[in-house]
C-alpha cells in the first residue's frame, strides 16, 4: 500500500482551505511582517521550540507558501550569535537538493523590549508532506508501513546530505573567503539592528545615557562554523556535524521521495577536540540543549577528555531514525518502556532489539543497518554514505 495519494490529497487540502480562506473578506485579516522590505501574511503556526517558531507565510499576489522561522534572543549578543550560526550554516551548503536552503533572513530589533533585545527571521521551502516523524505518526494512527523503496530512496538522500557535511570541502581562497563574505553579510545586518536601536534609544530616552551604553554592543564575531576554516586551503576538507539528527529534522519533498536534512542550528565543527575535564562537560551540556535525547550518541552522554567527538555522532542518530521509520519510535525508546529501565542507560548499553515480527531477508537487511550505525564502539559505526 502506498500511502503517497491520501498524504499529498490531505496536505494539499489544508493548505487549500487556508488559501482560500483569505480570499472572504467575511473572515478576519491576518496577521502580516516584512522580511526585507517583503510583505508576508502569517496563516498559521507549523512548529515551535524553545525560543523558535515556525510560521506558514505567503506574500500578497504570489501563490508560494514558505516557512518562515522566528527565533527570539532576548539575551543579546550570544543569542544573536547563536541564531545567526544557523543562517551561515545554510549558506555554506547551498545548493544540495537533500539540504534546507534560507531564502532570505533579516535581524531585527524588538521595540518596546529590553535593550539589545533582537528577532532573527529565517524564510525557508515550504515542504507540503511535513517531515518524516508526521510520516511516522501517520503510519502508527492508520497501521501502515512505509513502502520498502520509498524508505530506502528517503534514506539514501539523508546520506547525501551528511556525506556533504562530513566531507565538506572549503570554497575560495584559503580560510573559505566565499563562505566567510556570506556570513560577513549576516552579521552586519545585526550590527546595523544595533545602530538603529542605539539611535532610538538616544531620540526618545535621551536623558538615560547609561542606557546608550548598555545598547552599544561590540561587533558581532564569526561563529564556529565560519572561523574553523582558518587557515584551509581552498578544496581541503573541513568536516561539521549536524549533532540532530531525528525524524523531525528530516522534511519529505513535494514528490514524496526526497529527504531534506533542516535545522542546521546544531551545527558544529568535527572532530570537536576534548582537552579538558571542563570542555567535556560544557560539551556535554551543549548536547543535552542541541541533541535529542533518544536519538544521541552515548558519547554525548558522558563525555571523555582527551577523546574527540567526531561525525560518526550523527551516524549514530540516522541509525535510530531508520529504527524509528520502521517500528514507530527510536529503538531506546522502545527498549526502555519494555524493560521499565533508564532511557539513558539504554543508549549508553547500545541495548535495543526489533520487534519480533518473523524472519525476512528485508528485515534482516535493516537490522544489520541499525546494527552497524548503532554500536557503542565509535570507531565501529558504519552507514552507506553513497555519492
Amino acid at each position: 500500500m502506498s500511502p503517497t495519494l491520501a498524504e499529498q490529497f490531505s496536505h494539499y487540502v489544508l493548505d487549500g482551505i487556508w488559501q482560500l480562506g483569505n480570499c472572504f473578506s467575511c473572515f478576519p485579516s491576518t496577521p502580516s511582517l516584512k522580511i526585507n522590505g517583503r510583505s508576508f501574511k502569517i496563516l498559521r503556526l507549523l512548529g515551535e521550540g524553545g525560543f523558535s517558531y515556525v510560521y506558514l507565510v505567503q506574500s500578497p499576489g504570489d501563490p508560494t507558501l514558505y516557512a518562515l522561522k522566528k527565533i527570539r534572543c532576548p539575551f543579546g549578543e550570544e543569542s544573536v550569535s547563536l541564531a545567526l550560526k544557523e543562517v551561515e550554516a545554510y549558506s555554506l551548503f547551498t545548493p544540495h537538493p537533500n539540504i534546507i536552503h534560507a531564502i532570505d533572513h533579516s535581524v531585527e530589533t524588538d521595540r518596546g523590549g529590553d535593550a539589545g533585545s533582537k528577532t532573527v527571521y529565517i524564510l525557508l521551502p515550504y515542504y507540503r508532506r511535513g517531515n518524516l516523524q508526521d510520516a511516522i505518526n501517520a503510519n502508527l494512527v492508520n497501521r501502515a508501513r512505509f513502502p520498502e523503496r520509498r524508505l530506502m530512496i528517503l534514506f539514501l538522500g539523508v546520506c547525501k546530505a551528511l556525506k556533504a557535511m562530513h566531507q565538506y570541502r572549503v570554497k575560495g581562497p584559503p580560510g573559505g573567503e566565499t563562505s566567510r563574505r556570506k556570513a560577513k553579510k549576516v552579521r552586519q545586518q545585526a550590527e546595523e539592528a544595533d545602530r538603529e536601536a542605539e539611535e532610538e534609544v538616544r531620540a526618545n530616552q535621551g536623558r538615560r545615557r547609561q542606557m546608550d551604553d548598555e545598547v552599544e554592543e561590540e561587533p558581532l564575531m564569526d561563529s564556529e562554523v565560519i572561523a574553523s576554516q582558518d587557515g584551509i586551503a581552498p578544496g581541503n576538507m573541513r568536516s561539521y556535524a549536524h549533532r540532530d539528527i531525528k525524524p523531525a529534522n528530516l522534511m519529505v519533498g513535494d514528490d514524496g521521495t526526497s529527504a531534506i536534512l533542516m535545522d542546521l542550528g546544531s551545527l558544529v565543527p568535527a572532530p570537536t577536540k576534548i582537552t579538558s575535564r571542563a570542555a567535556a562537560l560544557a560539551e556535554q551540556d551543549r548536547a543535552a540543549e542541541g541533541s535529542t535525547m533518544p536519538y544521541r550518541a552515548p558519547e554525548l552522554f558522558d563525555v571523555k577528555t582527551s577523546v574527540d567527538i567526531t561525525t560518526k555522532v550523527d551516524i549514530w542518530s540516522l541509525g535510530c531514525t531508520l529504527y524509528a521509520c520502521l517500528v514507530g519510535k527510536s529503538p531506546f525508546e522502545a527498549r526502555s518502556e519494555e524493560t521499565g529501565g533508564s532511557l539513558s542507560l539504554c543508549i549508553l548499553g547500545g541495548d535495543w532489539r526489533f520487534p519480533d515480527e518473523g524472519p525476512s531477508e528485508a528485515k534482516r537487511g535493516k537490522q544489520r543497518v541499525v546494527d552497524d550505525a548503532t554500536t557503542p564502539k565509535r570507531d565501529d559505526r558504519d552507514l552507506p554514505l553513497t555519492t
